[in-house]
């Protein structure tokens, strides 16, 4: 997505009077990479899956007793293969969501805006804005964290950073954040 496209879809979302600050869209390929992870653990996932489904189809296929279940027995595993084929192609599917990803500073408040059809907006006023983690390149792109949300996993609770990876310009966004968004709740 360029520059005027990301701007104009900020631009959409803005409530009356709100005034845009930045816009910008992600780098898809930095969301790609933090899928990998997944990815990594859908190889041996997939893998198992389609062994299983394979043996379980030899030891019931042809020559087999009448009354066996046959190669439907085999079938069960094509639930779990799917799941496997999904974890493997994760870094495909986070691509193509960053690649329909808006973000966008205002003077009341941070977005993350996703989707293209049907549009997804998370906003972030200065009471979420929590402290501000910055990951700069040499390029002067980055990641920006400035909040973060609780789920509980198993019984394991856990939390989630968010804010705006794979962003130009990351420094900039971080003291327009620090100065608009922080400064409020002081």
């Amino acid at each position: 997505m360029d520059r005027m496209q990301a701007e104009q879809t900020a631009l959409s979302q803005l409530d009356a009077g709100e005034r845009l600050l930045w816009s910008g869209a992600p780098d898809p390929g930095r969301h790609a990479l933090q899928a990998l992870p997944a990815m990594l653990f859908g190889i041996p996932f997939t893998a198992f899956a389609a062994f299983w489904m394979t043996m379980a189809f030899r030891m019931t296929g042809a020559g087999s007793h009448p009354a066996s279940p046959g190669p439907f027995f085999a079938l069960f595993g094509l639930p779990f293969l799917l799941i496997g084929l999904a974890i493997l192609t994760s870094p495909l599917w986070t691509y193509l969501g960053a690649q329909r990803t808006v973000y966008a500073v205002t003077e009341h408040r941070a977005l993350i805006i996703s989707g293209l059809g049907t549009r997804g907006v998370q906003s972030f006023t200065h009471a979420d804005i929590g402290d501000l983690e910055r990951f700069e390149r040499a390029d002067g792109s980055g990641d920006l964290y400035f909040a973060a949300r609780g789920y509980v996993t198993r019984g394991v609770a856990r939390m989630q950073r968010l804010g705006f990876i794979g962003i130009p310009e990351v420094r900039t966004v971080e003291q327009l954040i620090r100065s608009h968004l922080q400064s409020e709740a002081a």
